[in-house]
């Protein structure tokens, strides 16, 4: 579950059709073009798409003939004046659909969750552990220099008060 959650880069993932990236979306499913990612993370969903059957509907067309340039039905004869062809098109109007059965899909997308104001205040916290950590080596060797110069002041006034 832990390989759901991304925080500082965009995941990449095999895009569910050919050609196309995740959808990217809001807790609200509501498109998002550039996520911050300092106020929010991002995680891998799916959804279920229900693609409803498709009834088959046979197409049905006619064929008109074609016009030359002067404007005239490109039809010829022959010499004796007998029509042996034409130059026609096809005119569609009813496109054929062929027939599918409905089918449930399965798409990939990526969620931006925004951090709540508790997660945001502990992150702020917790930047702040790690920055005083990564100074700590130089605050004991600050604190080690200090105790020995108060070594040596002591070491001082105990021989003047002794002497």
């Amino acid at each position: 579950m832990e390989d759901d959650f991304y925080y500082g880069e965009l995941p990449e993932l095999p895009p569910p059709v050919a050609n196309t990236t995740p959808e990217l979306v809001d807790e609200d499913d509501n498109p998002v073009e550039n996520p911050d990612l300092e106020l929010g993370w991002l995680k891998n969903e799916t959804k279920t798409v229900h693609h409803d059957a498709v009834e088959g509907v046979k197409k049905i067309s006619h064929y008109e003939v074609n016009l030359k340039s002067d404007g005239t039905p490109a039809i010829y004869y022959d010499a004796n004046g007998k029509e042996y062809g034409r130059d026609v098109h096809e005119v569609i109007d009813v496109p054929g659909v062929q027939a599918q059965d409905a089918y449930d899909e399965e798409v990939a997308f990526v969620r931006y969750i925004k951090y709540t104001q508790d997660e945001l205040d502990e992150q702020a916290r917790q930047q702040e552990h790690e920055t005083k950590m990564a100074q700590m080596p130089e605050t004991l060797e600050a604190l080690k220099n200090e105790n020995e110069m108060l070594k040596q002041c002591l070491l001082e006034m105990s021989e003047t008060v002794y002497a």
